[in-house]
């Protein structure tokens, strides 16, 4: 999958929910927000998992599950 990260807004977005989950400020309203954002298109999915590849390459994410 390519991901244009200069205008797709999918992207961005992904890139959003991923510094909120790295910052730990992701409160119950908000992981349901992101669920429902996750199930609302298949493009959603595909940019997360894509950013979270990105910044667990980079070593700016903990994978999911570990603790800080």
């Amino acid at each position: 999958m390519t991901i244009n990260i200069n205008g797709d807004q999918h992207w961005q977005t992904a890139l959003d929910w991923i510094q909120r989950e790295h910052e730990h400020t992701l409160d119950e309203a908000a992981q349901a927000e992101l669920a429902a954002w996750l199930k609302a298109s298949p493009d959603h999915l595909k940019a997360y998992e894509e950013a979270r590849r990105v910044w667990l390459a980079a070593g700016l994410v903990p994978p999911a599950g570990d603790s800080v």
